[in-house]
């Protein structure tokens, strides 16, 4: 071993034994510079090691048979490696056969403050207030002789990594440790399904954005009717459109125009587009806006899933997309997906009139076919289970929870099969998932299109008859208050600051718990399917995607309904992780098809 300032160079396999045992037992942090930032094609150049028992660097192109050669060394179960995106490393010791325990500094954050994206130059400027130099993070790393910048620099990440570890460590409990590991473990599903990828059936895709064109013309055309082009030129131009309404509309209902957080414009989203359509009551008014609301909507379809997913999938030979999937990217622990955000898909609905399912885009190769199983009604269930009302836990799960607020709202018993019903019951819906995001009178009005009186009737009775769920909020509310924080079910805390809001109050808890739900069905459904591949089963069956409360995986069409109890089972067992002995009747949905869109 040669040294060089704090750390010392290590270039054998047997000095590289010796480092590790002298690290060891306990938490280090370990830090890789690769060829490549993928595993494809790349080499693992270098490791930083660093914790208090000593500071070394590891130049695998000194060490016979490089770091494949070695790499199960680092796979002791006294060692745990803190690292800073463990789908990183957790790759690289993939490709080279081990699966050493590694925890995320990035995790143990979100187990304290909640969710979000950051890098670790933002952590440590964050956290530790230092400024990183990432000027030889794109250095040339195959080099035969490194320079005393590259390795200095190497060596840095892990030591800023420890020191990020010993800051967190030192603020968590059992509880946050929970939370840390729910959302560190799940990274080798994550790798799976970003690696495999879902196949996207072009051609109907390809039809399917001529239809949504098609319904966006319509909408344009019904905007033009009350909004001509001297009105306002671009009606895609957001401040053109705020500029319009501020000088038409009164000040009164302007004073209840949500408006943009950095210019103070009027903001144009299409909630709020509904909403002060709702609270305009009839006339042209209102038609604008709801046209203008159908034109964002359909607008959104086209920009996020049109052309999107087709560029998504050209880029691969196989026709598949492989999104990028952000482990507890929202404030709430749910997950984000980019390049394509597929988190978003929207579920099969009647779209301003047209029946549009961009579910039936995605398919099975041949000889296999998508498995899928979707918690049915997740949130409010767990709404249920977190606050303890017994109602609510008995409509959702052996009724109709939402023909129960319908009746509630209409004063009399439904039959949901009628247009009528079936009408009331869909308005209902807005009602209860309002209420889960703590809407008010005032907006829930606007949703609805009724006066505010009537709208707070609705709330009246919802907590009537869910008083529990409804004290939820009010009980998160009080605790953040208090603390700044939040409790969540599942493991860690969420973040609220010292004037939370009631709406997140209501919504954030509720969101984590189902994230937690999923969490862990994510991690045992992986390790099941690890199992059954080991003992030569399942053999060609690949998990492919997560969107929303879904699993998706591809088997054989031999080994498909197996598959599918397999999911079941670890879906149920999951949710059972976070809320043992609650009742699992319904608890989820789906089937196996040739398609998302049809499952049986």
């Amino acid at each position: 071993m040669k040294s060089t300032k704090i750390y010392t160079m290590v270039s054998s396999k047997a000095s590289l034994d010796s480092a590790i045992k002298q690290l060891g037992p306990g938490p280090c942090a370990l830090d890789f510079e690769t060829t490549s930032l993928t595993d494809g094609g790349g080499h693992v150049r270098l490791v930083s090691l660093c914790n208090g028992r000593g500071q070394f660097l590891v130049d695998f192109y000194q060490i016979k048979g490089g770091f494949n050669a070695v790499a199960k060394l680092f796979d002791r179960e006294e060692v745990e490696w803190a690292v800073f995106n463990n789908g990183f490393e957790g790759r690289w010791f993939q490709m080279a056969g081990c699966r050493p325990r590694l925890i995320d500094v990035g995790h143990m954050r979100r187990a304290v403050l909640g969710g979000g994206r950051f890098g670790l130059k933002v952590m440590v400027k964050w956290d530790l207030d230092i400024d990183m130099d990432k000027e030889e993070q794109r250095s040339d790393w195959s080099k035969p002789t490194l320079t005393e910048s590259q390795l200095d620099y190497a060596y840095l990440d892990a030591d800023l990594t420890w020191q990020l570890y010993r800051h967190w460590n030192a603020k968590m409990n059992q509880h946050h440790w929970r939370g840390a590991y729910l959302l560190n473990d799940m990274w080798p599903a994550v790798a799976e399904m970003e690696d495999a990828g879902i196949l996207l059936d072009a051609k109907n895709h390809k039809a399917l954005i001529k239809d949504w064109i098609k319904v966006q013309r319509k909408q344009m055309d019904i905007i033009r009717k009350y909004l001509t082009e001297d009105d306002v030129a671009n009606i895609n131009s957001d401040k053109q459109l705020s500029d319009f309404f501020a000088r038409i509309l009164p000040d009164h209902f302007l004073a209840g125009w949500e408006r943009t957080e950095k210019a103070g414009q009027l903001s144009m989203k299409n909630t709020n587009l509904k909403l002060m359509a709702g609270l305009s009551g009839e006339g042209p008014l209102a038609a604008l806006l709801e046209g203008l609301a159908g034109y964002k909507t359909i607008s959104k379809y086209l920009s996020s899933f049109g052309e999107t997913l087709l560029t998504a999938a050209a880029k691969h030979p196989d026709g598949r997309i492989r999104p990028r999937y952000n482990v507890a990217a929202a404030r709430t622990g749910r997950f984000s997906s980019s390049d394509p955000n597929s988190q978003q898909v929207p579920r099969d609905k009647l779209l301003l009139g047209t029946a549009t399912s961009v579910r039936k885009s995605f398919i099975s190769r041949r000889g296999t076919r998508l498995v899928s199983l979707d918690y049915s009604g997740i949130e409010l269930r767990c709404l249920a289970l977190v606050s303890g009302d017994a109602q609510l836990l008995e409509d959702t799960v052996n009724g109709d929870v939402h023909l129960e607020v319908a009746q509630l709202i209409a004063g009399h018993e439904l039959d949901k099969t009628t247009p009528a019903g079936k009408a009331l019951r869909q308005a209902a819906k807005a009602v209860s998932f309002g209420i889960i995001y703590g809407i008010s009178s005032w907006g829930l009005s606007g949703a609805m299109k009724t006066s505010e009186q009537q709208a707070q009737d609705m709330i009246d009775a919802w907590a009537s008859r869910y008083p529990d769920a409804f004290a939820y909020r009010h009980y998160q509310m009080d605790e953040a208050k208090k603390t700044g924080f939040i409790e969540c079910v599942g493991g860690g805390t969420i973040y609220m600051t010292r004037e939370p809001m009631l709406t997140r109050c209501a919504n954030y808890g509720v969101q984590r718990s189902a994230l937690a739900v999923m969490a862990r069905a994510i991690t045992r459904h992986k390790d099941t399917l690890d199992g059954e591949r080991a003992c030569k089963r399942q053999s060609k069956t690949l998990m492919i995607s997560t969107i929303h409360d879904a699993l998706i995986d591809e088997a054989a069409t031999k080994d498909a309904k197996r598959c599918l109890a397999l999911m079941q089972t670890d879906m149920e067992q999951g949710y059972l992780d976070v809320f043992p002995d609650a009742p699992l009747d319904r608890l989820v949905e789906g089937g196996t098809g040739a398609d998302w869109h049809r499952l049986d």
